[in-house]
């Protein structure tokens, strides 16, 4: 008899899962698995990934590609298979033994490649889904599907904090290494995270935490629960775990940081490339690179505790600034909670209906309605002026990166 986790499993990998599931190679037996998706990488690099690494693992690597022929993608793919030999090969993975073990699954090759659309997530949801397959035959020991990047250094450490029942998912903290000339854009563009959810927590925000792809573990029965990466070419570390923050606990992990390439790319259109770019194309990036205003986030932590409120008073939002009245006013939301209060007979199923409704995405609705109407961004100086940070110099910006980031990930990075 199936346990209801095992029925959400099964199901998953019956209706929703990449084709890959269901053609895997002969495997050994693992304590984890590492899904990593590499697109215009080299295997120098990927190396990196994971050589202080101990334990004994299975990388599921996705190369891919989003049209026929990219040389430095089919080089990595050549230069994997020429290093440690093709034991085993269905469909489109190969298991490469090595130290580690790499199950290789090709979507470069012409015929194979990735929709331009679905890119990086998809390719994160083949990785993921293979994982849960084996997962749940016992093939891989432990219940977290563990996602970085080929750009990334994982700390020794990584695999040493396990899933709690309760968690749908662990963030890790991380660290982008600058490219040469790219230090401050790097940097404030890391801020630039890390304030975000530093601001939310502050709030007292559900989702306030960090969302990369490449720092980030997922619990095998939550990943099938909200049926896996989205197939989207940017924000799928976003919109995943906005979708497991409903099924359970989000939580930053203090381990020693996750290192990434602070590097220019195009290969999405919006991410850590691209913002470092942007950043890096203006004339005074100190005065020119904007934060949200600090306002914003003790507006969203009134309007936070008098949505807790409404199941006892459910004309509490009535009596919050201004600016948060003309906000439900414009979503409509006294008669949502109207309406929800009466076809509800339980507190708990309400605030669940809260938790959920008010996600992080609309959560960064929130941030910008506000942001465009009544409180404009500021340059890091305005960051003074935020309650839940301590005095801070321009001259040493490590520092303040080094605060929020202690803060956030309850560590001492």
């Amino acid at each position: 008899m199936l346990t209801r986790h095992e029925k959400v499993v099964a199901k998953y990998l019956r209706e929703y899962a990449e084709p890959e599931v269901n053609a895997l190679p002969k495997l050994s037996h693992y304590d984890y698995c590492l899904v990593i998706p590499a697109y215009d990488e080299t295997l120098e690099n990927l190396e990196r990934t994971w050589y202080q690494l101990k334990e004994n693992y299975l990388v599921i690597l996705v190369v891919n590609a989003p049209h026929q022929g990219h040389a430095a993608t089919l080089r990595l793919k050549q230069d994997i298979i020429r290093q440690a030999g093709v034991v085993d090969s269905v469909g489109h993975c190969s298991y490469v033994p090595g130290n580690p073990d790499i199950l290789l699954v090709d979507r470069c090759t012409d015929g194979d490649t990735i929709p331009p659309r679905q890119g990086v997530g998809l390719a994160r949801k083949i990785g993921a889904d293979i994982a849960l397959r084996l997962v749940s035959e016992g093939r891989v020991e432990s219940p977290r599907i563990s996602c970085t990047d080929a750009d990334a250094i994982l700390p020794e450490n990584y695999f040493a904090t396990p899933l709690a029942s309760t968690d749908a998912a662990i963030v890790f903290p991380f660290l982008h290494q600058p490219d040469p000339g790219l230090q401050l854009p790097t940097l404030l563009y890391d801020l630039s995270i890390i304030y975000y959810a530093c601001g939310l927590r502050s709030a007292d925000s559900s989702y306030a935490y960090t969302s990369l792809g490449s720092t980030m573990a997922i619990s095998a029965n939550h990943y099938a629960k909200v049926r896996g990466f989205p197939r989207r070419n940017a924000a799928e570390d976003f919109y995943l775990l906005n979708k497991l923050a409903k099924t359970g606990a989000i939580q930053s992990v203090p381990i020693q940081p996750i290192l990434l390439e602070g590097r220019l790319s195009d290969r999405v259109p919006f991410g850590t490339g691209a913002g470092i770019g942007k950043i890096a194309d203006m004339e005074n990036p100190l005065e020119d690179f904007h934060f949200y205003n600090p306002d914003i986030f003790r507006l969203l932590k009134e309007f936070l505790a008098a949505l807790a409120s409404t199941w006892g008073e459910p004309h509490a939002l009535a009596g919050t600034s201004e600016e948060i009245r003309n906000y439900c006013e414009q979503c409509e939301l006294e008669a949502l909670i109207a309406k929800q209060i009466q076809s509800q007979t339980q507190r708990s199923v309400f605030e669940k209906f809260l938790h959920d409704w008010f996600d992080g995405f609309r959560t960064v609705k929130f941030v910008h309605f506000m942001r465009d109407r009544y409180l404009p961004s500021v340059p890091i100086t305005g960051l003074s002026e935020a309650g839940f940070i301590d005095a801070f110099s321009l001259a040493d910006l490590p520092g303040l990166r080094h605060q929020l980031s202690r803060q956030l990930f309850k560590t001492s990075q």
